[in-house]
């Protein structure tokens, strides 16, 4: 890595007058005085950078950079992983132009809230030529070799990754603590990797200096109601969908994989999740998770554990559990059901809620497997004196803390780093859709939009992180005949997640798939079985 030159730049303010020192690729920091204020020190190891300060006098972080001079014009691809699950990455160019929502307009994303589920809100947008971002890391691929560049501490604060390409950059740029620091006190604030060698390896290498660990978790085959029904499911129409699960997995070898049955969006309002829709479910949920566990099926439920619509009881109920900007507004984190807010997870009523639902979901009505979606809320706002990066990882330890060891995660709708080591399974791609790319005027909109296409492209931009920061979830594919998508694209899907992907899910009706579709799912799922032993 010697060939890698690394300058940093951290700026911080102190008795009311702001302040910065920069320290060269030689190492040498000017000005002098404010570095020993600061109390600055880097340290540069074989495949590890780090950026310590311990200050003489209370002061603020305002900002922590490290500029990295890179060789973009000798690369064949750059990858830059998205801020979060849904968000579109894989290799581009590193030319390439990044849209983000600079050209929609501003009435637009208001009305339909599509800057709730990315970094719009707080990252600045550059959609010029050679001026792509990401969070967390990233790797410039020179033939079957890559330079890998990850960051080792998202928990304590977000990484964004700024390309240059046109004058051969890549910037660092870490979330500064949100609170004060004392003289005295000792922080690391930016610690990240750079690695050379084969794609797996290098991944490989950066996890385990970043103390990551992929949780045991078999692979898993089965159904998820949401494409088939999306919200309107009822007992009696997943019923038949068991039946037909269970006689299509039945007598099959399945390896080490394990067969899921998972309930999607439907059985309650988004924030009441105790109160069970009963003309629905009339028996409640605990009855059907019985019977899907007699079908000897893994019992699934989704939740967006950390949201509540705007009609929900929860909303009416405690106004004062939302987040609420400098303003004391509350806004909107999306414009799904009838829009929703995020809730306060440093309130201590809303922890005690959220370990109730997670109690009561898993211990009494008997979900071993929970996919948890639209997590990003969490960290909406920084607040409390805790940055983006923390708040995330305080909010997926409460739910990990409020279950027992046997339920299992599937984390979505999440900033991904933040998952890393924390969840058995997570999404790593948006929602596929009915067709192919949706309708054109969509495709200008948000980098988390529904797309089957968009989706294939992360499963296989992704692909390098299953078994290694969790196992890929790579959504549902689709053999049936009502979805507007060729053979060849249906075909495409389908090999992806059975070859690339951690869970093997559809949301077809099964028992109506004829000689060809079967025939087509028991090729792939050989190979995803295959995979497993």
């Amino acid at each position: 890595m010697a060939d890698v030159e690394v300058s940093y730049r951290v700026r911080y303010r102190a008795d009311g007058a702001e302040r910065e020192v920069r320290v060269d690729g030689r190492g040498v920091a000017r000005p002098a005085d404010a570095a020993r204020e600061l109390g600055l020190s880097t340290v540069r190891g074989s495949q590890v950078r780090r950026v310590r300060v311990c200050p003489e006098r209370d002061l603020t972080v305002l900002g922590v950079e490290a500029c990295l001079v890179v060789d973009y014009a000798g690369a064949d691809a750059l990858f830059l992983n998205g801020y979060n699950s849904w968000t579109d990455s894989w290799e581009r160019t590193p030319s390439a132009r990044m849209r983000g929502l600079a050209r929609v307009p501003r009435a637009v994303v208001d009305k339909w809230v599509l800057d709730g589920s990315g970094d719009y809100r707080f990252t600045r947008e550059d959609e010029r030529l050679g001026h792509q971002h990401g969070f967390g890391y990233g790797y410039l691929r020179f033939g079957d070799e890559v330079l890998l560049v990850g960051s080792l501490s998202e928990d304590s604060g977000y990484t964004t990754l700024w390309e240059d390409f046109h004058h051969s950059t890549l910037t660092l740029e870490k979330e500064p603590p949100a609170h004060a620091l004392a003289a005295g006190e000792k922080v690391e604030l930016m610690s990240f990797a750079l690695i050379e060698g084969s794609l797996d390896e290098a991944v490989e290498r950066w996890l385990a200096l970043a103390g990551v660990t992929a949780r045991p978790a078999a692979p898993l085959v089965g159904f998820s109601s949401w494409y088939r029904y999306y919200q309107d499911i009822s007992g009696e129409r997943l019923a038949t969908d068991l039946a037909a699960m269970r006689e299509l997995l039945g007598g099959r070898d399945l390896g080490g994989c394990t067969p899921i049955f998972q309930i999607d969006d439907g059985h309650a309002l988004i924030g009441d999740w105790l109160d069970t829709d009963a003309e629905r479910f009339p028996e409640g949920l605990a009855p059907f998770a019985r019977q899907i566990g007699d079908a000897g099926m893994l019992a699934g439920l989704w939740l967006a554990p950390f949201v509540c619509e705007r009609e929900s009881r929860i909303c009416a109920e405690h106004p004062d559990w939302l987040q609420r900007d400098e303003t004391g507004e509350a806004p909107l984190a999306g414009s799904n059901w009838s829009g929703y807010h995020a809730l306060d997870t440093l309130n201590p009523e809303v922890r005690a809620y959220v370990r109730e639902v997670m109690r009561t979901v898993t211990q009494e009505w008997g979900f071993k497997f929970l996919k948890l979606d639209f997590l990003f809320a969490a960290c909406l706002l920084p607040r409390g004196g805790m940055n983006r990066g923390q708040l995330m990882a305080d909010a997926l330890d409460l739910l990990r803390d409020s279950v027992a060891d046997d339920v299992s995660f599937d984390l979505c709708g999440v900033p991904l780093m933040s998952a890393f080591g924390r969840t058995e399974y997570c999404r790593i791609g948006c929602d596929v859709g009915l067709d192919w790319d949706d309708v054109p005027y969509m495709r200008l909109l948000h980098r988390e939009r529904v797309s089957t296409k968009r989706s294939l492209h992360n499963t296989r931009g992704r692909a390098h992180l299953d078994g290694r920061a969790f196992r890929n979830d790579p959504d549902v594919f689709f053999l049936r005949h009502d979805v507007e998508l060729t053979d060849v694209q249906r075909s495409d899907l389908i090999g992806a997640d059975a070859a690339l992907g951690g869970m093997f899910l559809t949301s077809d009706d099964v028992s109506a798939w004829d000689e060809r579709q079967r025939l087509a799912y028991d090729r792939a799922l050989a190979v995803f079985v295959g995979r497993s032993k």
